[in-house]
């Protein structure tokens, strides 16, 4: 009965278009389970956004199986065994067992297989490598379900030989301590690490980008930025712990993954041209990279200029400058901090004045167009100004 239950529990839990597709793979003589994160996160009752399978199936037969079955299939990564399976409008990748036959630090050349417990001796945490097929049946190698309830974060055999395999090991070990080893780092590891953290330059910029995006979405993982001081030195030349500050002045809790990865690249002794050509950032990262340097003085008006969907943040980076430049105390840069946010939600943030609130005064589109002209100049030299002042500023110059 018990089993009966674990059964039902993990069909509403990964869904039954997992099942579906295992047993498909099953019927066809080859085996397939559940592997890495879904197995993880299914057992610590937290939030599954993917489920990757394991098979002994080759990329072309599941290419076949499927297509066969009218299931739609994109083989992504044939040469390293990955195919994606689309169904019932969710994605999914298998991948054949396979062992890596020579690295790279970035890629491998592999071999297929017919054991799981030889393609689990590739992998990079033993919590990463526990397989589980449809019935809930757990195949752990490693005794990875051992680490997880200890909250041990270990890497499969030597991490020296796992890191070099493929050097974004490195950040993927801060993102597991964030996400599932409480912060308790291994010393031996980190040394390991700050040895051969110069060879992230191997990496493409997306995938350490990516990296950084993923653990820096974890609530409080400014509590790993410690550990990866000399990593992050290493990506961006820091010139301090930003993350620390925003913890301290309660700024933390409202920032984006990618504002958060941002305040690494205002904070970085890197020039934003270097930043740039060293990184492939996303819109939003670029525009908060992009954003000019000011003074206190000077904010107001810094923030008229600045866009609507990066003023908060901007408003955030000023006060954390300042206040690690020593120009506020942390119940300065509380208050004015509040005081910048308010603003930013105010109607003095943005130029409202339109031409409708001027059509009683009949102006040919020459003159209207000037009068809007200086009226914007006038609202973005003053610090407050209503839209009632604009349209009266406005008035002012028609009349002289």
């Amino acid at each position: 009965m018990g089993s009966d239950k674990k059964k039902d529990s993990i069909h509403l839990v990964l869904g039954e278009d997992v099942f579906s597709i295992l047993d498909l793979i099953e019927k066809n003589g080859h085996e397939a389970r559940v592997v890495g994160g879904a197995v993880r996160n299914f057992f610590l009752k937290m939030d599954i956004s993917d489920v990757d399978i394991a098979t002994t199936a080759t990329p072309h037969e599941v290419i076949d199986l499927f297509s066969k079955n009218g299931i739609s299939v994109a083989p992504i990564g044939i040469e390293h065994g990955t195919v994606l399976v689309l169904h019932g409008g969710k994605s999914y990748e298998i991948t054949t067992l396979r062992e890596d036959v020579q690295t790279f630090g970035r890629r491998a050349k592999v071999k297929f297989t017919k054991s799981f417990e030889t393609d689990s001796c590739r992998r990079d945490f033993t919590i990463n490598a526990m397989y589980m097929d449809k019935d809930g049946k757990i195949f752990d190698y490693h005794s990875g379900m051992d680490d997880l309830k200890a909250r041990n974060i270990r890497f499969i055999g030597d991490p020296r030989i796992r890191i070099t395999e493929d050097y974004l090991r490195i950040l993927r070990y801060f993102r597991f301590l964030a996400s599932y080893g409480e912060y308790r780092y291994n010393p031996e590891y980190l040394a390991i690490i700050n040895d051969l953290k110069p060879n992230l330059s191997v990496l493409s910029s997306e995938r350490i980008l990516g990296e950084l995006l993923k653990t820096f979405a974890i609530a409080d993982s400014y509590r790993v930025v410690p550990l990866m001081h000399e990593v992050l030195n290493e990506l961006f030349d820091l010139k301090l712990d930003p993350l620390g500050i925003c913890e301290k002045l309660d700024i933390s809790p409202t920032l984006s993954a990618e504002e958060r990865v941002g305040l690494f690249l205002k904070f970085s002794s890197f020039s934003v041209q270097e930043l740039l050509g060293r990184y492939n950032l996303t819109k939003n990262i670029k525009e908060i990279a992009r954003l000019p340097e000011v003074g206190l003085p000077e904010i107001f008006l810094a923030l008229k200029r600045t866009k609507k969907t990066s003023r908060r943040f901007y408003v955030k980076y000023l006060v954390v400058k300042s206040y690690a430049e020593s120009l506020l105390n942390e119940a300065e840069a509380k208050i004015i901090l509040e005081n910048l946010l308010n603003f930013c939600e105010s109607e003095y943030a943005d130029f409202n004045l339109r031409a409708e609130h001027l059509q009683a005064e009949r102006l040919s589109d020459q003159e209207l167009k000037r009068v809007m002209m200086a009226t914007k100049k006038f609202w973005l030299e003053s610090p407050r100004v209503s839209i009632d002042e604009c349209k009266n500023y406005a008035i002012s110059r028609i009349k002289s």
